[in-house]
């Protein structure tokens, strides 16, 4: 796991008193960072613009253009006439150096994005909407410095934003950086180091960014075994019947012992390693619920029995005013919704009443706040998915667009049913199914668009020791 900091103020000015590293120090280091990177990808003669704006990040992009100068073809484009004292310190140095003024976003190799900081907390205006949309028509390859301009730290867009090609964040990485919105117009993110070390540099974290190595299989040790050892999953079918047999199948290939698929009616499709039952048992230790049961179906649950379960909570159980007691009674419990579903988690238990796209706007607040008032864990989907319990976040940033199809949530259900089958907690059973989720999709080489369920669950199968 990586630390998140929704802004580094602090952490800038702990490096200042316990280190001796003043802002103009720090300065330096986050601008060699940007000129070592352009050095690296780009020759020398090639022409680089600076597109700043009045603050720090400019400070940054004219102090990196300035140890650029004469080796590059280097000049910027000043947004703002009036620029902040650090700034037109590093203005100046940077004509001095050679650095020349440019009177437009004209042609270049790479433009260094410095307009605005994550401290931005203002909609854009026009203009600089206008120069942010010239700066993305241009086909320059865009560093972002810190952050994308138009991204506060939340990750809310303000009016329009930077499309960079990569982000060199400065110190630690920003929350911001990873929310649904951001995911578009980041690129790739980068870590800088400004004089000392990650941890000398950070402390510690509530938020953290989630990496491969987070992901623990459940690999198999020990050979003097048998099914039961690995648990028993039941998964609740109802209107839709499709729904749980991907979680059973998705439950079964993360390796539950059994996995049973429990219907009134009878299921002739089901696959020979999957059992039917028509009711519960007290060694069926997991279960999966709410995925195409039905809102009918589930106003008709015996929450009684639920109680000692490990449970995945989805779909159709996100809008059912029960949910709300069977959380509070029962901690062992992992819910999955997604936006739609989470405003209405949200209403039920008074935290919010809010659409869709307030919650978007400020994913990480909501999803805190939700699991301060709850032991469970939840796990938001999204383009970066959250997971959350007792007010720390854990974001997932592995996912791609091929997971947008019918079902691919209905596979993350199972998989975290089978591993809560096999003793992982709720937290440890979250993680590790949403990156294997992620990046079992990965494995799948055809066009992004066709991916299935099943490839889904076939590149689960694939997924290897690290």
């Amino acid at each position: 796991m990586k630390r998140l900091f929704e802004s580094t103020a602090e952490l800038d000015a702990r490096a200042s008193e316990k280190f001796g590293l003043g802002d103009e120090i720090l300065m330096e280091n986050a601008a060699a960072s940007i000129a070592n990177f352009i050095r690296k990808k780009f020759k020398k003669r090639t022409k680089i613009l600076g597109v700043c704006g009045a603050g720090n990040n400019a400070a940054d992009v004219f102090a990196a253009l300035r140890m650029l100068a004469l080796d590059y073809e280097a000049s910027f484009y000043a947004c703002e006439k009036e620029l902040k004292p650090l700034a037109a310190k590093q203005c100046q140095r940077a004509l001095e150096a050679g650095v020349r003024e440019a009177g437009e976003i004209g042609e270049a190799a790479c433009i260094i994005d410095g307009i605005f900081g994550s401290g931005l907390s203002r909609q854009l205006g026009a203009s600089h909407i206008k120069t942010i949309e010239i700066l993305n028509e241009n086909k320059a390859y865009k560093i972002a410095c810190d952050v994308p301009s138009g991204l506060n730290k939340q990750g809310a867009i303000l009016g329009a934003c930077v499309n960079a090609d990569v982000t060199i964040c400065m110190g630690a990485r920003k929350i911001g950086l990873y929310s649904d919105a951001a995911k578009d117009y980041t690129g790739k993110i980068l870590l800088a180091r400004l004089g000392v070390s990650s941890k000398n540099f950070s402390v510690q974290s509530e938020d953290h960014l989630l990496t491969r190595r987070d992901m623990k299989l459940p690999f198999r040790g020990k050979n003097d075994t048998n099914k039961g050892d690995f648990g028993h999953v039941f998964v609740l079918a109802g209107e839709h019947k499709g729904a749980a047999m991907m979680a059973a199948n998705a439950a079964n290939a993360i390796g539950a012992g059994l996995v049973s698929v429990v219907s009134q009616s009878e299921i002739s499709s089901l696959e020979e390693n999957i059992m039917q039952a028509k009711s519960l048992s007290a060694k069926m230790n997991a279960g999966a619920l709410g995925m195409g049961l039905g809102r009918q179906n589930c106003a008709g649950l015996a929450l009684d029995e639920l109680a000692d379960k490990a449970l995945v909570i989805d779909a159709d159980m996100c809008y059912e005013p029960r949910v709300i007691e069977l959380l509070r009674s029962n901690e062992n419990i992992v819910i999955t919704p997604h936006p739609k579903e989470f405003c209405s988690l949200l209403a039920l238990a008074d935290i919010a009443h809010i659409d869709i796209k307030t919650l978007q706007s400020d994913r990480f607040k909501f999803a805190r706040e939700w699991s301060l008032k709850f032991k469970n864990v939840l796990l938001l989907k999204g383009a970066n998915t959250i997971i959350a319990q007792n007010g720390r976040l854990y974001i997932m940033r592995h996912g791609t667009s091929a997971l947008a199809k019918g079902g691919s949530g209905d596979v993350l259900s199972g998989l975290v049913a089978g591993l809560l089958a096999q003793g992982y907690s709720p937290l440890d059973a979250a993680v590790t199914a949403s990156l294997a989720h992620a990046l079992g999709a990965r494995k799948f080489k055809k066009n992004d668009y066709a991916l299935s369920p099943k490839n889904i669950i076939e590149g689960v199968k694939c997924l290897r020791k690290k």
